[in-house]
């Protein structure tokens, strides 16, 4: 599990990390970058070798149901 709360992407920028949220055994993890709170990414969580790591989504589709998530889970904060 990721417990960081800041994180620097492969882009060399730092993030917050926002959120975290579980579906079907994954977990997507929500970001905003530190310097600019407009950049927000979405990355999942995946275990290899007993590590963690945060890779890209797969497809549109992904991104599509990592967005609704967050925006189910949020829509009334």
């Amino acid at each position: 599990m990721v417990d960081n709360s800041r994180i620097v992407l492969e882009n060399g920028r730092e993030y917050f990390i926002m959120d975290k949220i579980l579906d079907n055994n994954k977990f997507y993890v929500y970001l905003t970058n530190c310097s600019d709170p407009t950049d927000f990414c979405c990355r999942k969580e995946i275990e290899e070798e007993e590590k963690t790591y945060l890779v890209g989504l797969d497809n549109q589709e992904e991104a599509d149901l990592a967005l609704k998530l967050f925006e189910e889970k949020h829509r009334n904060d």
